[in-house]
């Protein structure tokens, strides 16, 4: 085996790849890779020390005894939710009619809610009047 080999199964050991995968990537024997990562002590880093971010697929290294992380940060966690809300907690839509102005609007999950707007409920709680004032 050459040093240049060698150099090359620890890069591909550390990325995870198996002993298989190396050897027929190196085009040597799978029991010469696997007895030269044993005597070197190179381990494949497992899924759970190289967990990918769910939303922008960075690396993430998770120490020891923490809880695994799902997110590399608040904002990807932030901007995954935004676009997968809908998908992950699908809830019913409900077609209702305002109480206050009449018109049709699309409740998510609240089958009985009563106005369309904000300015629709107070004005119908503290009387239309209350919008004319000035």
């Amino acid at each position: 085996m050459t040093n240049e080999q060698r150099k090359r199964i620890v890069e591909l050991r550390r990325q995870g790849c198996g002993y298989s995968k190396i050897a027929t990537m190196l085009s040597i024997s799978k029991n010469t890779v696997k007895s030269y990562c044993q005597r070197n002590e190179l381990r494949a880093i497992t899924i759970k020390e190289a967990q990918l971010c769910k939303h922008c697929g960075e690396a993430m290294t998770i120490a020891g005894g923490n809880k695994p992380r799902i997110f590399c940060s608040d904002k990807c966690r932030v901007l995954w939710w935004k676009a997968h809300h809908c998908k992950v907690y699908p809830k019913t839509r409900y077609q209702l009619i305002c109480q206050h102005c009449g018109t049709e609007f699309e409740s998510i999950g609240a089958p009985r809610r009563k106005y369309c707007s904000n300015e629709c409920y107070i004005a119908e709680r503290f009387g239309k009047e209350r919008d004319t004032d000035e």
